[in-house]
């Protein structure tokens, strides 16, 4: 066993345990966190059963786990620190490759909540894996979740209608915590196909998006996936913007189609959410509707105005199922949300608002 500094502890800050066989990299994530206010070290672990044995003594509000480690890997691992620690968060961190954005993909799926890219790949410098790995774990802090008074979830209402001709445009957009809450409303689209065309705005690597596409698409029955540049938008077909590029909607003379950009980063994300929703609320105005879905930071927030502005709905997951209730939290603060939506009944949400036909939610938010 390793790394068990029990001393560490800090009044409201956030105990980390960190689990990762190299020293070297185990080392600069302790730095880095003893060195912010918000977090401290709860321990650490050089591999999977040192971990889960760890997490059963220490029990953290959060883990970062290496997946390729001896002994026991980080797959191996997860269930059994889940089950020792099932409030913990567990932010998944490896090198960027198709091979490592499958297996988090798989985490992620199994209930890790985000994923960090560690330096190793050529991609990745040792600052910027700083700065995201301080920021996720700040953002998936216990603390943080506690500030924000949460109003309640608000159905999607039936009562008051206004007349339109059926939403034929969803956007999805999503940071830490989606890949989970937008595998679970997938199969929730199935029916829809014939009339709807399905955009999806997710905080991701480029290694992430092409797999993010093709899963999103088998669960949903959709065509499509990773979107392309200049490709023409159809019902029936799922869009993900791509990993470090913005995606926004056109109009050429053959019809709506996709354009792709690598302009600078939004919110510090590329692709971001704010974009495309501009271009979509431009493009498909009162037969648009955006879900804004967990997320740090306010990505989305400017764009879901555009939206419900262009007479679109516009859905916020709520505080209590959101990993980190940013984006959605954003989008409840600067009045762009019509409705607050739990994760439990967000499909059957999805779904109502879909069947209306010839009718719209209008009642506004409060």
């Amino acid at each position: 066993m390793v790394g068990h500094n029990p001393t560490a502890d800090i009044a409201g800050a956030a105990r980390v345990m960190l689990v990762d066989d190299s020293a070297v990299v185990r080392g600069l994530m302790r730095r880095w966190i003893e060195g912010h206010s918000a977090l401290c070290v709860a321990g650490s672990a050089s591999n999977g059963a040192e971990a889960v044995e760890m997490a059963r003594k220490v029990q953290p509000d959060l883990i970062v786990l290496d997946l390729e480690m001896p002994i026991m890997d980080g797959m191996t691992a997860l269930p059994h620190l889940l089950q020792a620690v099932p409030k913990c968060k567990v932010l998944v961190a490896s090198t960027l490759s198709t091979r490592n954005a499958k297996i988090s993909l798989k985490a992620m799926s199994l209930g890790a909540t985000d994923y960090v890219a560690k330096p190793g790949s050529g991609s990745i410098t040792r600052s910027q894996f700083e700065q995201e790995l301080l920021a996720k774990l700040v953002a998936l802090s216990p603390s943080v979740g506690r500030q924000t008074p949460m109003p309640a979830p608000k159905p999607l209402a039936s009562s008051a209608l206004a007349h339109h001709q059926g939403i034929t445009g969803l956007a999805l957009v999503a940071s830490t915590g989606g890949p989970v809450v937008l595998s679970q409303l997938m199969p929730h689209l199935r029916q829809f196909a014939r009339h709807l065309s399905v955009f999806v705005v997710q905080h991701m690597p480029a290694h992430f998006t092409p797999l993010l596409g093709k899963d999103l698409c088998t669960l949903s029955h959709f065509g499509g996936g990773e979107a392309e540049q200049g490709q023409a938008v159809a019902a029936g077909h799922l869009y993900v913007a791509p990993g470090d590029y913005h995606m926004r909607l056109s109009q050429r003379a053959t019809g709506l189609c996709l354009s792709l950009d690598q302009g600078p980063p939004e919110h510090f994300c590329r692709p971001a959410a704010d974009p495309f929703l501009k271009s979509f609320a431009a493009h498909y105005g009162p037969q648009g509707a955006v879900f804004v879905l967990t997320g740090m930071g306010s990505d989305g927030a400017a764009g879901a105005l555009s939206v419900r502005q262009a007479g679109g709905i516009v859905v916020a997951q709520d505080q209590q199922s959101s990993a980190v209730w940013g984006m959605p939290g954003a989008a409840v603060a600067n009045g762009s949300a019509h409705h607050v939506v739990g994760l439990a009944e967000m499909g059957d949400a999805l779904s109502g608002l879909l069947q209306q036909k010839g009718q719209r939610a209008a009642m506004p938010y409060a």
